[in-house]
């Protein structure tokens, strides 16, 4: 007899379209504006396929060339495919559980935790994350593959879906290592005989990491490195981790807690409320089953492919990367226990409070992006006719600002390029930032003005906080 689908399975069908529609609204803010897949209009667009500053992202170089071309298609189309991508994902989850024969509640379970975790919320709300998702994308395919496949077809599989992974995103490359101790755990033990071929196999995955770096280092590099990724804050790198916890095992609604000007603390605490449940019969009932061959083979994959963001940067973006192996994790955590019926309503309370997370940080986003676009028209406006190099005054502001989902007025509307954008690229050609101290005199700002004609500029915006002003030469 053919089993019905589960129920939780139509909460992800039914929401998918909404999802869409929400995520259709979002503009662009902050990093949207200078990430490699926003539109690139560089002359000499052909260096960002090469290795760019910090990074190597052909894929993001690919789309920010192509809305070069068709510049009103962003960030629409970005949004089709992040969120196709994400519905992907959802899948391989699914497919991933049922290869690793996680029952049939647990896998239900799983993959609607991983379509609705908090950790999504940064990636599937954001217009720059498309490396993110198919990095993940080509990483899970590539587990699954590996898992169903044998001889030279695994092997051609792994070697290019990493590949695609790592030129998604530099994270990618952990996935060269994962597949084999995802095996290692399904089979379950630690016999010689399994040990040999494990050892092989990650020798196999040294090599495709090795050619990629061979390659990436033969390429020409162009721009400056990001500092951020040259420093340790270990007090940072704490406080990071323990955010990525929280957000991976719990639906907690940090922007109603952290974000001053957002905050909410009743609703900040139902969320931890309605996450307790959850947090407790799953991930800290049975430590033990963390240290069986299955649950150490996930926990450790999660850890690995999450591992090159804690080296460098752990954004909430980042906390994506290893959601997919976490999601499959919980999946086995919960298969594990005899009791279901009690999780199964841990984890109903689990989805209400990640709902609220959701719609919040997506009505947050939502904001951020309408106050940029409010902003850029009114700076047209008020310029009131084109120019052609402009210096944008910008002094710091005091608000806070909270991930992507809350940001200050300046960044976003993109720091001057959303102006750009809604000018469609006619004019300004050139908008040069000039950052000043929240302390800053008008006196000095106009200084600054004076020095900006004085190199040439035809026009100086001054933004504090929502307040602009605009001075032609």
């Amino acid at each position: 007899m053919k089993q019905k689908i589960h129920p939780l399975y139509w909460l992800v069908f039914l929401t998918a379209p909404l999802a869409l529609w929400g995520k259709w609204l979002i503009l662009p803010t902050f990093d949207d504006w200078n990430t490699l897949s926003s539109p690139n209009m560089d002359p000499e667009w052909a260096k960002y396929f090469l290795s760019f500053t910090s990074v190597w992202r052909p894929f993001d170089a690919a789309f920010g060339y192509l809305y070069s071309l068709c510049p009103e298609w962003y960030p629409r189309l970005s949004h089709l495919v992040i969120m196709a991508g994400h519905l992907v994902n959802t899948l391989l989850v699914y497919l991933l559980c049922r290869q690793l024969s996680i029952g049939r509640q647990a896998r239900a379970i799983a993959t609607t935790f991983f379509y609705l975790s908090p950790c999504v919320a940064a990636t599937v709300w954001a217009c720059d994350s498309l490396n993110q998702t198919y990095s993940q994308l080509w990483g899970l395919l590539a587990v699954l593959l590996y898992l169903r496949t044998k001889g030279w077809r695994r092997y051609l599989s792994w070697l290019v879906l990493v590949f695609l992974a790592v030129l998604s995103k530099e994270n990618g490359l952990a996935w060269a290592v994962v597949p084999p101790i995802v095996e290692w755990g399904m089979k379950g033990g630690c016999q010689r005989e399994q040990l040999r071929p494990l050892f092989r196999e990650f020798m196999f995955g040294a090599f495709i990491a090795i050619a990629y770096a061979t390659i990436r280092l033969s390429l020409p590099h162009t721009g400056d490195y990001n500092p951020d990724y040259q420093t340790f804050d270990i007090i940072r790198k704490a406080k990071e981790i323990g955010m990525l916890l929280v957000n991976t095992t719990m639906a907690v609604d940090l922007i109603s807690i952290l974000h001053a000007p957002s905050r909410n603390l009743l609703l900040g605490a139902l969320t931890v409320l309605l996450s307790l449940p959850f947090l407790w019969m799953v991930f800290l009932r049975r430590p033990g089953l963390y240290f069986t061959e299955k649950g150490l083979s996930l926990a450790v994959s999660a850890l690995i492919v999450v591992s090159p963001n804690i080296l460098l940067s752990l954004s909430m973006m980042n906390a994506y990367a290893s959601l997919g192996m976490a999601a499959v994790l919980t999946g086995y955590l919960i298969d594990c226990q005899e009791r279901k019926r009690p999780i199964t309503i841990a984890f109903l309370l689990y989805l209400v409070s990640a709902l609220i997370v959701e719609v919040h940080a997506w009505y947050c986003s939502w904001q951020s992006g309408l106050l940029g676009r409010e902003l850029s028209q009114k700076v047209i406006r008020m310029t009131g006719e084109p120019v052609d190099r402009v210096t944008f005054i910008i002094v710091e502001d005091d608000y806070p600002k909270f991930s992507s989902f809350c940001v200050v007025p300046s960044d976003a509307m993109g720091w001057g390029f959303e102006v750009q954008h809604e000018n469609h690229y006619q004019w300004p050609s050139e908008v040069v930032q000039v950052r000043v101290g929240r302390e800053a005199t008008e006196n000095e700002i106009d200084s600054l003005t004076q020095v900006a004609f004085g190199e040439g500029f035809d026009c100086v915006w001054t933004i504090r906080h929502k307040d602009i002003t605009v001075k032609k030469k």
